[in-house]
C-alpha cells in the first residue's frame, strides 16, 4: 500500500461517523487496512488502538465547539449538541490544520439541521458567537479616539475620512438575538422576530457587540474599510435629506461621537 492510499484510508477511518470496531466488523477490506497500518498487541488489538484516534478526533473537536459555541449548547443542550458536532463533522469535514476552523461553517450549516426546525434563530446566535471569534483574533488597528477628535481642528471635520476598524462583523438577521447572547439563560430567552443589525468589533483585546440603529444600519457597510470609508460631510449631506441642515449636523456629530468612544472608527 502507497503511503498516500495509507493515509487517506486512516484518515477515512478515524473521522467515520462509526467506530472503527464497527466498520472492522461489516467490512473485511477496511479490517485488513487496519491490520496492514497498525500493529496489535496483548493489550490492544490494531483496531482498539486506532479507535483511541478515532475517538480523539471526535472528543477533540467537540471540546473546542462546545467552548466556542457555549450559548449554542446551552440553548440545545449536551446531548443534541452532541448529536449536531456528529452530524456537522460528518458533512463539513475540517478542511484546515488548525482548530480554530474546526466550526468556521456551523452556523450555515445549523441554518439547515434539524434543530433550527423549532428554532429557527438557532442560526443567528450561532452566526454571532462566530462573529466573536473571528473579531478577538482579526488585524490589529489604532482607533480614533475621543481625545484625538477632540484635538481636530474644525477645518479637519469635514473631510475626515471614516472606516470602521478592520476587526469587526456585521450581522443583519430576522431576530433580536443580541437578548439571548446576553440572557442568563439562553434556553429560556427565545429572541424576539425583529429585524436586528449586530455590529461586533475588539477594543483593547475585548469583543464587544450591540445592535445598530437604523442610521447606523445604513451607514456601517458604507464604512467598510475595504470601501475605503467616507467623509464626514458626505454623512452629513445624506443625513441633511431627511433631517435638515441642522438636524444632520447634530445627529452626525451625536454618531461621531458614539463611534469614536466604543473605538469603532479607525484613526487616520
Amino acid at each position: 500500500m502507497k503511503l498516500a492510499d495509507t493515509q487517506a484510508r486512516f484518515a477515512t477511518l478515524v473521522t467515520a461517523r462509526d467506530s472503527v470496531a464497527e466498520i472492522a466488523a461489516r467490512d473485511g477490506d477496511a479490517r485488513a487496512a487496519v491490520d496492514t497500518m497498525i500493529v496489535g498487541d496483548a493489550r490492544l488489538s490494531a483496531v482498539e488502538r486506532l479507535d483511541v484516534y478515532a475517538s480523539m478526533y471526535f472528543v477533540r473537536i467537540h471540546d473546542v465547539l462546545r467552548g466556542d459555541y457555549a450559548r449554542t449548547l446551552a440553548v440545545v443542550g449536551g446531548e443534541a449538541f452532541h448529536g449536531l458536532v456528529t452530524d456537522y463533522l460528518q458533512a463539513c469535514p475540517p478542511a484546515h490544520p488548525s482548530l480554530r476552523e474546526a466550526g468556521a461553517r456551523l452556523p450555515d450549516f445549523l441554518a439547515g439541521h434539524a434543530l433550527a426546525r423549532e428554532r429557527p434563530w438557532l442560526a443567528e446566535l450561532a452566526r454571532l458567537e462566530r462573529a466573536r471569534l473571528e473579531v478577538f483574533d482579526g488585524p490589529d488597528a489604532t482607533p480614533l479616539s475621543i481625545t484625538a477628535l477632540g484635538q481636530l481642528p474644525t477645518e479637519r471635520f469635514a473631510t475626515l475620512r471614516l472606516a470602521l476598524v478592520p476587526s469587526h462583523r456585521l450581522l443583519v438577521g430576522r431576530f433580536a438575538v443580541a437578548e439571548t447572547w446576553r440572557a442568563d439563560d439562553p434556553a429560556a430567552a427565545p429572541p424576539r422576530e425583529a429585524a436586528e443589525t449586530l455590529i461586533v468589533w475588539r477594543r483593547d483585546g475585548e469583543v464587544f457587540h450591540r445592535p445598530a440603529d437604523a442610521d447606523e444600519a445604513h451607514w456601517f457597510p458604507r464604512l467598510a474599510p475595504e470601501r475605503d470609508g467616507a467623509e464626514f460631510q458626505v454623512v452629513c449631506a445624506q443625513l441633511a435629506e431627511t433631517r435638515g441642515l441642522a438636524g444632520s449636523a447634530a445627529r452626525a456629530f451625536e454618531l461621531l461621537a458614539r463611534w469614536a468612544g466604543e473605538g469603532l472608527i479607525k484613526a487616520p
